[in-house]
């Protein structure tokens, strides 16, 4: 379905969702929404979208979540942590403008290998590596974040996690390249800036990017994987194949209220089910 026909739908798809939602038991959970580049344009976008999780979630930090994304109890209200992928610049900057006056601590996945390259040489490796040579540009102005300024998230309360050495296709790559490209990106983080790194979630965050053998690498290095798939944790999440929803802010808020609230998880059963399987025969 394109864009442009999602935000067509997007008003009347959530109405019909809320009449089923009501007839429906299993709200807990925990959600982890994934977002990318925050350009300024979109901050306002983001603090609506804030607004809207607290309104029918706990907003929950990291360690909150590595805790207790784990939710049994159906009739508590859901819980939701925010997390962003590849390190964009303007992550930073929607940190200090927008999550801080929320209280917000989030999930921040970086690359390092893409961070320590520098200006024309940076913008081409994004291309072919994060949007995977379809045809984007580096947004104008923007980059990815220094180590400085990781540093300062992390300060901040915010965690820092590994997202792949430079955002390769873990399906795609084998034996000690895949080990290095896995657990590179934590040593990496660790290394500059400290502390132990816990979560990873593997690029692109599809059924088709991951594998029980990468996963199985995965595991011996890292506590938590998060996925790009959609759907909610619970007891019976495993911990190499936790759901997260993708969220675009350019997106109407009812679109988004429908991904947070589990409106688009049956498209996505079938994925969760192989990753599933993945995560069981992981040799971790």
């Amino acid at each position: 379905m394109s864009g442009a026909l999602r935000r067509a739908l997007a008003g009347p798809t959530y109405a019909a969702w809320r009449i089923l939602r009501a007839f429906r038991r299993d709200i807990g959970g925990l959600r982890i929404v994934v977002l990318h580049g925050t350009p300024d344009e979109s901050l306002s976008a983001l603090d609506r979208l804030i607004v809207t999780i607290k309104r029918g979630h706990d907003l929950v930090t990291p360690d909150q979540a590595a805790a207790r994304f784990i939710d049994t109890n159906a009739n508590r209200r859901p819980a939701c942590l925010l997390s962003f992928d590849d390190g964009f610049a303007s992550n930073h900057r929607a940190a200090h403008e927008v999550l801080a006056r929320h209280g917000v601590k989030a999930l921040f996945f970086v690359c390092p290998n893409l961070i320590d390259l520098d200006g024309v040489a940076q913008s081409r490796r994004v291309v072919e590596t994060v949007f995977d040579g379809h045809g984007e540009r580096m947004p104008a102005n923007e980059r990815l974040m220094t180590w400085a300024e990781l540093a300062e998230l992390k300060t901040a309360g915010h965690v820092i996690a590994a997202h792949g050495l430079a955002h390769r296709r873990l399906s795609g790559l084998a034996g000690s390249e895949r080990e290095r490209e896995i657990n590179g990106s934590g040593d990496a983080i660790a290394a500059r800036l400290g502390g132990t790194v816990d979560w990873f979630a593997y690029p692109f965050g599809d059924i088709d990017s991951i594998s029980a053998e990468a996963l199985s690498v995965v595991g011996k290095r890292y506590g938590l994987c998060r996925s790009g798939i959609r759907g909610d944790n619970r007891t019976d999440t495993h911990r190499l194949a936790i759901r997260a929803e993708p969220v675009d802010l350019a997106m109407p808020l009812a679109y988004q209220r429908l991904e947070l609230e589990g409106g688009l998880d049956g498209r996505y059963a079938d994925a969760r089910e192989k990753l599933d399987t993945f995560a069981r025969t992981a040799k971790a």
